[in-house]
C-alpha cells in the first residue's frame, strides 16, 4: 500500500504498525495522542517543521510489520505534550472558562509538588499547564486530579477564553462567564476539520482575543458582536465581523449555525478563516440568520 500526504497518522499507523518507529525516527513524538493522530501527513509535517516528501517516502519504504516495543514505550501519554528536551511531557488541566476553584489550585499544586514538576505555568489558553513530568507519571497525575485528560491539541475545539464580563469587570458591558461556560461544555472536545478556538469578550477591548480568534463574541452596549474566521499562527488572519448586537437568547442557535456549517462544509485542516477566504461569507451569514429566524 502507497501512503499520501493527505492520509490520516491514525489510518497509517492502522494500515502498517511499523509505520510508528519510522515516524518517530523522523521527529513525530505526538502518536499516542488520540487528536494528533487525526491530522493529515501532510499537516503533521508542517507541524514539526519537517520535509513531507521525505516524511513520505520514509514511511512507504517501511516493511509490514508491528511496532517495536521502544517505540510503543515512545508513544505520547494521553493529554501530554512532549517537551523540548524530548524526554518530559506537559498536562493542561482543563480550567472551563478560566475560573478555578481552591481545591483545585491545591491539586494541582499538590500533583506538581509529588511528582517534582519544575515548573507550574499559566497558559494563554486560560489553563494552568503542569511542565516536566516523566512519561509514566502521566496517568497518575490525572487519576490525582480527578480528571479527563484535557483537549490542548488535535483537530478540535479548545478551551473557550473568556473574561470577567460585567459581572466583575468595570468596563465590561454584558455577561461573559455564564455565556462561555455554556460554551465550554457544549463544544470543548468536539472533532472538525482543524483546531477551533474561541473567545468571549465582554467589551470593545477583546481582551480574549475575539477578532483572533475563530469564533468570536464581543459585548457592546446593545448586546454581541459575531466574529468569524480569525487565527494566529504563521499567516495571521483578522476575524469578519459576521452580525451585531445579538441578545444573548440568540448566542447559542447563532454559535451552532456557525460550527455546523463549518464542521459540513471545511476541508480537512483548513481552519475556518480559510474556508471563508475560499468561498466567501455570504453563504455563512445565511445560514446563521436561518437559525435566528426559526
Amino acid at each position: 500500500m502507497n501512503f499520501t500526504l493527505d492520509m490520516k497518522l491514525k489510518d497509517i499507523m492502522a494500515a502498517n504498525p511499523k509505520t510508528v518507529d519510522a515516524m518517530q525516527e523522523m521527529g513525530l513524538h505526538c502518536l499516542g495522542c488520540p487528536f494528533s493522530v487525526n491530522e493529515s501527513l501532510q499537516n503533521a509535517a508542517q507541524m514539526h517543521n519537517l520535509d513531507p516528501e521525505k516524511l513520505l517516502e520514509k514511511i512507504n519504504t517501511v516493511e509490514q510489520g508491528e511496532m517495536s516495543a521502544q517505540a510503543a514505550a515512545n508513544a505520547q501519554p494521553v493529554g501530554a505534550i512532549l517537551q523540548a528536551d524530548k524526554q518530559t511531557y506537559a498536562i493542561a488541566p482543563h480550567i472551563p472558562a478560566g475560573v478555578v476553584t481552591p481545591d483545585v489550585l491545591r491539586k494541582i499544586a499538590d500533583a506538581a509538588e509529588k511528582y517534582n514538576a519544575p515548573v507550574i505555568k499559566v497558559t494563554s489558553a486560560q489553563r494552568i499547564a503542569i511542565v516536566g513530568l516523566k512519561a509514566e507519571d502521566i496517568p497518575k497525575v490525572w487519576e490525582d486530579l480527578g480528571m479527563a485528560p484535557g483537549h490542548a491539541v488535535g483537530l478540535c475545539v479548545r478551551s473557550v477564553k473568556v473574561c470577567p464580563g460585567s459581572d466583575f469587570c468595570k468596563r465590561g458591558l454584558q455577561e461573559t462567564l455564564g455565556i462561555g461556560t455554556e460554551l465550554d461544555k457544549r463544544y470543548h472536545g468536539m472533532a472538525l476539520p482543524s483546531k477551533f478556538k474561541i473567545g468571549v469578550a465582554g467589551c470593545p477591548n477583546k481582551c480574549t482575543d475575539s477578532a483572533n480568534v475563530d469564533l468570536g463574541l464581543m459585548g457592546t452596549s446593545k448586546g454581541y458582536h459575531l466574529y468569524v474566521g480569525g487565527n494566529g499562527g504563521v499567516k495571521p488572519r483578522l476575524a469578519n465581523l459576521l452580525l451585531e448586537n445579538l441578545q444573548p437568547d440568540q448566542l447559542l442557535p447563532a454559535v451552532d449555525a456557525v460550527v455546523g456549517y463549518y464542521k459540513e462544509t471545511a476541508k480537512q485542516n483548513e481552519r475556518l478563516g480559510r474556508l471563508i477566504d475560499r468561498i466567501g461569507l455570504e453563504d455563512l451569514r445565511e445560514k446563521v440568520n436561518q437559525a435566528l429566524s426559526t
